[in-house]
């Protein structure tokens, strides 16, 4: 039986430096975060449903009959992950987390970082509210993380 021939492999890590338009939606929302620590949305005339991140049309009906609402900062949490690993694979003491929050008023949410709780004390449902950063910049890192609502 003829021995497998292993091909010749490199190893290495490509950075890649990008950008790319937010677009009429994401640049407003962006903006508001960054200038008032205000979530918009978009509401369909049509469903009603409202929109978090914000969409220039509605998903349901397809119509781009929409307008521009504010949606509270705080919201139900979806789901949740966690993991003791960096994203260069070392393992950490402590994790870190991801969660998904459906705002309040709104029929979609945001995946982001959760702070301020450890996985045990996180149960679906329970309310989150965000925590901004005090210098911000007009990007998703602008919110530093959700929290456990203190109220």
């Amino acid at each position: 039986m003829a021995k497998e021939k292993v091909g010749l492999r490199i190893s290495g890590k490509i950075q890649i430096d990008y950008k790319w338009s937010l677009g009429k939606a994401g640049e407003r929302f962006f903006t508001e975060i960054k200038e008032n620590k205000t979530i918009m949305g978009t509401k369909c005339r049509r469903c009603c449903r409202v929109l978090v991140p914000p969409r220039i049309f509605c998903e349901e009906c397809f119509v781009e009959d929409m307008i521009w609402v504010e949606v509270q900062p705080r919201g139900r949490l979806v789901t949740f992950g966690e993991s003791y690993f960096s994203t260069d694979g070392k393992r950490l003491k402590e994790p870190w987390m991801l969660g998904i929050v459906r705002l309040d008023g709104s029929n979609g949410g945001l995946i982001h970082f959760l702070g301020e709780c450890r996985p045990e004390d996180l149960k679906i449902g329970m309310p989150m509210e965000i925590v901004f950063k005090d210098e911000r910049e007009g990007n998703i890192n602008d919110i530093s993380y959700f929290r456990p609502a203190k109220n």
